[in-house]
Formats: C-alpha cells, sequence, structure tokens
C-alpha cells in the first residue's frame, strides 16, 4: 500500500471543481412562502456505533410549517469527496427553497474517508458511505411521521461525492434492501455533478490526485469500482433522475452516458446543463436569489415527483 500522504482539503476544489465557468443569467426566484419553517431538529442520531463520532451518524431535520397533511420529504447528501463535509454545510437556501415549497428537509452526515493520512487499508471507505446513507433514509422512513412528514413522498438529493451516494442508493437496490425497502421508497433522485458514475471510466483519465482522491474513497480494486458506480446498477424500475452535466469533456461525457443509461432502460431521466456553473456553484445556487440553472428545474422536478 502506498505511503503516499493525503491532502485532500485543499485537493477537492482544485481536482474535482474542474475550474471554473462564467456567470449565468439572473431570472427572479420562483414564489415561495421562504417563512414556512418549523423549528429545526438537530444531531438526531440515525445508528449509534461504537467508536464512531455520533455527529458522523446524525441527521438534521427542518420541518415546514402549517401544512394541512403530512409533508413531502426531501433527504440531502452532502459532498466533499467522501472525506469532508457536512451536513450543516450551504443548508440556509436549499431549506428556505423547500420549506417554502411545503416540503421537510432533512440533511444527513455518514462516516468520512480519513481526509489527510496515508491509504490504511483500514480507514474508512467504499461501502461505509453508503450504507450510512441508507441507514440514514430507512430512520426517515420509519420516523419523519413524527415530525410532520410523509414518509412515502421522498426525495434524494445529493451534491458531488453526495451525488455518487444518491445515485448508487438510488440504483443498486441491495443498499435500501438491507433495511426491508425497495428503491421505490425514494420517489426520485436529484444527482447533481460527480464523476463516480463509471468508476473505472473515470480512472481511466484521471489526474494522479483526483485518482488518490478516488482510492481513497474507494480503494485499488477495479472490481470494488465496478460496484460502487452507480452506472453499473441502472435498471427498469428505477427512480426517475434529474442529473447535472457540466465541467471537463471528460467529466461531461461521464454525466451524459448515465443519464443516456438510464434512458436507455426505460428511466425517467431530465439533465441540467450546468455548463455556465463551477462544481462549487452547482451547489451553492441551489434556491439562491436570481438562479436560473439549478433552482427552477429542482423546483419542476420535486414539484413533478412529490406532488
Amino acid at each position: 500500500m502506498t505511503s503516499t500522504r493525503l491532502a485532500l482539503g485543499a485537493l477537492i476544489t482544485a481536482t474535482l471543481g474542474c475550474g471554473h465557468g462564467g456567470d449565468a443569467p439572473a431570472l427572479d426566484a420562483p414564489s415561495l412562502d421562504a417563512a414556512c419553517a418549523g423549528t429545526p431538529v438537530r444531531d438526531v442520531a440515525y445508528q449509534a456505533l461504537p467508536g464512531v463520532a455520533p455527529g458522523l451518524q446524525a441527521l438534521d431535520i427542518y420541518p415546514t410549517c402549517g401544512a394541512a397533511a403530512p409533508a413531502p420529504v426531501v433527504i440531502w447528501v452532502h459532498g466533499g469527496a467522501w472525506a469532508i463535509g457536512d451536513k450543516a454545510n450551504a443548508m440556509a437556501d436549499k431549506v428556505a427553497l423547500w420549506n417554502g415549497a411545503g416540503y421537510a428537509v432533512v440533511s444527513v452526515n455518514y462516516r468520512l474517508s480519513p481526509e489527510t493520512g496515508e491509504l490504511d487499508p483500514g480507514r474508512v471507505r467504499h461501502p461505509l458511505h453508503a450504507q450510512d446513507v441508507a441507514t440514514a433514509i430507512a430512520w426517515v422512513h420509519d420516523h419523519i411521521a413524527e415530525h410532520g412528514g410523509d414518509p412515502t413522498r421522498i426525495a434524494l438529493l445529493g451534491h458531488s461525492a453526495g451525488a455518487h451516494l444518491v445515485a448508487l442508493l438510488g440504483t443498486d437496490p441491495q443498499y435500501l434492501g438491507a433495511h426491508q425497502l425497495g428503491l421505490a421508497a425514494l420517489r426520485c433522485v436529484g444527482s447533481f455533478d460527480t464523476e463516480a458514475y463509471d468508476i473505472p471510466r473515470t480512472m481511466q483519465t484521471a489526474s494522479a490526485m483526483q485518482a488518490l482522491i478516488l482510492r481513497n474513497a474507494f480503494g485499488d480494486e477495479p472490481a470494488v469500482w465496478t460496484a460502487a458506480s452507480p452506472i453499473t446498477h441502472v435498471a427498469a424500475g428505477a427512480p426517475p433522475f434529474l442529473v447535472v452535466r457540466r465541467g471537463a469533456a471528460d467529466r461531461q461525457a461521464t454525466e451524459q452516458a448515465f443519464h443516456d443509461r438510464l434512458g436507455a432502460a426505460g428511466v425517467a431521466s431530465t439533465l441540467i446543463d450546468a455548463a455556465a456553473l463551477t462544481h462549487e456553484e452547482v451547489n451553492d445556487r441551489i434556491g439562491a436569489p436570481g438562479d436560473q440553472v439549478m433552482t427552477p428545474p429542482i423546483v419542476a422536478f420535486l414539484d413533478g415527483c412529490l406532488r
């Protein structure tokens, strides 16, 4: 095993962001009741594992107010190269957007691969990230009614590493199946900007640092890379998807291929052309005032699958 040292916090933007695009022209934000939010319930444990920091096994709930019936639920999975990030990051605009649309919001944490260190074979890596998110979804399914949410109307969304995780859980039934749930437990999946739809393909053209990030999260076995790739598992019966395409040519080709594979399997998939945005802006623009690239298609997508 290599003794190469990682410093992922400094590498994530450089290797996964893939440069900066121009600013998109602004449109008015959708008309929403941004004040209609309940009191957040933070750091709710969805599981407790020995030796794991409780915060990594927790979720935050942002209930909506005044709903006449149980509210649809948006579950958010943060990014950060499977090594950094937190459920509280960049949530203000998202919560205002989705609470304002009448949805309860849940943001989840999961175990992280080491941010800095050697590629220790005992480190946190796949499939632990995906297993944790599946456990969080199962908790939401079983308990969100206690917080005014509707467990039969759940949308699963994520950015970057979170985009990979939600795509994997929306295509590979083993993760939710471990909790006696099928893919039908998810009304729809929004996967916003990842090259990890097809890890073997990405490894063929990855920079040295990008390859190191992927090896840190997924190891060195090509068979594991294939099993961890959402494109491997696409089949009829998966929930509808909303997918982002942006970045360099290799990245766009991988994202386009995943979208096309969904369509070929008869799975509804809508593509957001986010070529004008950076990797970070894909996340930051969701719900931001004046955004026209991310917010309108997400609003329409969720309205279609949750109403």
